[in-house]
């Protein structure tokens, strides 16, 4: 079955909407500029300008939180043109915890925003979570394999566990951690399967 076809402000709607359905407050985008960070020329991601949120240095506008966040990202430029997946420009999706929920939450509802006949409806069998694999310096995310495994029934063998590169968030300066990602399969004749 293929799944529907959305356009980009019916999907960026779904999102946001899904999101307060779950209590979280909708905010506008920032600025691309950084209002008081030095560490970043321009707002890269969703989180960026959430910073101060996250480290206790102001107080969030409530606990939970969803954005459409206007992004620029130069940090892979040279790939711009030369793969499908590069850009500088585009619009990230988030929905943020300021210490009221964590990673069971954050995965149990993007599972069910994905496959959910009530949102995006996407097929389950054609989804694949990847978590941190852990290095020298930081363990493996045991936690969110877990999840994924064991509560949402996703098999070991269709959990992928990527390194630093793919799977840790860090830009600028300010909090990092690991993350955890949802792949499509399109199917072989996208290269995938």
């Amino acid at each position: 079955m293929e799944p529907k076809k959305y356009g980009l402000n019916e999907l960026r709607e779904m999102f946001l909407k899904f999101f307060e359905t779950k209590g979280h407050l909708r905010l506008p985008s920032f600025s691309l500029i950084p209002q008081n960070d030095a560490s970043l020329l321009l707002i890269n991601s969703g989180m960026a300008p959430m910073k101060p949120f996250f480290t206790g240095e102001q107080e969030p506008p409530r606990h939970r939180v969803t954005t459409c966040q206007k992004c620029i990202r130069t940090g892979d430029i040279e790939n711009i043109g030369h793969t499908a997946r590069h850009g500088t420009y585009f619009e990230m999706l988030g929905n943020f915890s300021f210490g009221d929920y964590f990673k069971k939450e954050a995965i149990h509802w993007a599972w069910e925003f994905l496959t959910s006949p009530e949102w995006v409806g996407l097929d389950p069998e054609r989804l694949y979570p990847s978590v941190f694999a852990g290095n020298e310096t930081t363990p493996a995310d045991d936690e969110a394999f877990r999840i994924w495994h064991e509560e949402i029934g996703i098999p070991a063998e269709r959990i992928f566990k990527f390194g630093k590169e793919d799977n840790f968030w860090e830009h600028g300066s300010g909090p990092c951690g690991p993350c955890s990602e949802i792949y499509y399969d399109r199917g072989p004749e996208h290269g995938c399967g």
